[in-house]
C-alpha cells in the first residue's frame, strides 16, 4: 500500500513538473518574443533635431506590446542608405530633398523609389540663414564666408545648391553650428546654415545685442520643384525675430520612411504594429513635454513621386471611410430633421453633392 502509495506521488509530481515546464517558455521563444516587438527607428547625427523627434516618437509609441528603440544614425542620405542595407534598421527619419537627390542620381540603383516607402512627411525644415553686417536677403550674401553645417549633412549636400540656383557665389565651410556662431563673433565668418526641423539650439542661444539676423530666401521659380515656402517667426527664435514679425525663407521636408518589406513577412508586421501606434497616438504628440514641431503634422499628407508603405495606406484608408461614415451620418440625420424623408439612393446623392460643396469652399 505505501509503495503504491509512493508510486502515485511519484507519477503525480513527474505530471505536475512536466505541465510546468510545458508553460515556462523557452529560451529561444522569449528571445523569438522580444525581437517580435521590437522596431528600430534612426535619427541623425549626435545634437540633431532628427535624434530628439526620434526619441519623442519612442516615447510616446512604445507600450508593453510595442518597443520603439530610438538610435542615432547620420545625415539624411545616409539614413536611407542604412534603411536600405543596415542590418534591424526598420525606419529613419530623412528629407525629400535626399529622397528625390538619390532617386535621380541612381547612385543607390534604378529602382530606389521601388525598394523605398514612405510612412509620413513629417515637419517642414526651414532654410535657416543667420548673418552678420546687416545683410536682410540671401543676395546680400554674394562673396562672403558661409558656413553649411557638418560635412555629410543634408544642408552640406543640398543648401549650397540652393546659393548657386540663386545665383549667390559663396566661400563654402563645413563644421557644427557653435563652432561657425564662434567665428563668426570673432569675423571670420559672414553667415551660417542650417536646412533644420524647428529651433536649432546653438540659434537659440544667440542674445539679441549680437549684431546677427535671419536673411530671407525668396521663394522663386528654380526652387519650387523640390521646395516648399517657410518662415522663421517670434516663436522660433524670441530674441531675434520681432513680435508679429516673421523671415520667408524656402522649407525641405522631413519623411519617415521605411523599406518596402512585401506583405506576410515578419519585418511588414511589425512595421505594421508600428503604424498603427503611430497613427492612433496622434493626440498625445500635441501635449507637453513633446516638440511644439508635432502641431504642424499631417500624417495623410502624400508625397508626389513615392510610394507610402501599404499598411499606412490601408490604415489610413479605414480611417478616412470612418470618417466619411460619420460625416454622411450625420448630413442624412440633418435630411431627417427636416421631415424629407429621401430614399437610400437620394440621401447619398445629397451627401456626395454636400461633399462637392465643401471641397469647393477650400
Amino acid at each position: 500500500m505505501r509503495k503504491s502509495l509512493c508510486l502515485l506521488t511519484f507519477v503525480f509530481s513527474l505530471i505536475v513538473w512536466d505541465g510546468a515546464r510545458a508553460q515556462t517558455p523557452s529560451r529561444d521563444q522569449i528571445k523569438q518574443k522580444v525581437n517580435d516587438n521590437v522596431v528600430f527607428l534612426m535619427g541623425g547625427l549626435p545634437g540633431a533635431t532628427f535624434n530628439e523627434l526620434a526619441n519623442d516618437i519612442a516615447v510616446v509609441v512604445s507600450d508593453d506590446k510595442l518597443r520603439v528603440l530610438s538610435v542615432e544614425g547620420g545625415a539624411a542620405v545616409q539614413n536611407v542608405k542604412d534603411v536600405l542595407y543596415l542590418r534591424n534598421i526598420d525606419m529613419a527619419l530623412t528629407t525629400l530633398e535626399a529622397m528625390n537627390y538619390l532617386k535621380t542620381s541612381g547612385e543607390l540603383g534604378s529602382n530606389v523609389e521601388q525598394r523605398l516607402a514612405y510612412i509620413a512627411p513629417l515637419f517642414p525644415n526651414p532654410l535657416q540663414i543667420l548673418a552678420r553686417g546687416g545683410a536682410k536677403s540671401i543676395r546680400d550674401l554674394n562673396g562672403t564666408r558661409v558656413n553649411f553645417n557638418n560635412k555629410g549633412s543634408a544642408t552640406a549636400q543640398f543648401a549650397p545648391n540652393v546659393f548657386k540656383t540663386l545665383g549667390v557665389n559663396v566661400q563654402e565651410f563645413y563644421m557644427p553650428q557653435g563652432d561657425a556662431l564662434e567665428k563668426i563673433r570673432r569675423g571670420e565668418l559672414d553667415a551660417t546654415v542650417c536646412s533644420c526641423p524647428g529651433t536649432v539650439p546653438a540659434f537659440k542661444n544667440v542674445k539679441p545685442d549680437s549684431g546677427l539676423q535671419f536673411v530671407s530666401v525668396p521663394y522663386e521659380k528654380a526652387l519650387q520643384a523640390t521646395y516648399l515656402p517657410g518662415s522663421i517667426g517670434n516663436d522660433d527664435y524670441p530674441a531675434l525675430v520681432a513680435k508679429g514679425r516673421a523671415v520667408d525663407t524656402i522649407s525641405a521636408s522631413t519623411v519617415l520612411v521605411s523599406y518596402n518589406w512585401p506583405k506576410n513577412t515578419g519585418r511588414y508586421e511589425r512595421t505594421a504594429k508600428f503604424i498603427d501606434a503611430l497613427f492612433s497616438k496622434v493626440d498625445e504628440f500635441h501635449k507637453p513635454p513633446r516638440s511644439p514641431l508635432w502641431k504642424s503634422v499631417n500624417f495623410a499628407a502624400s508625397i508626389p513621386g513615392w510610394t507610402r508603405f501599404q499598411a499606412a495606406e490601408d490604415w489610413l484608408a479605414d480611417w478616412r471611410a470612418r470618417q466619411a461614415g460619420g460625416e454622411q451620418a450625420g448630413v442624412k440625420q440633418s435630411i431627417s430633421g427636416t421631415g424629407f424623408k429621401p430614399s437610400a439612393a437620394q440621401a447619398d446623392q445629397l451627401f456626395r453633392e454636400f461633399e462637392s460643396w465643401e471641397a469647393s469652399k477650400h
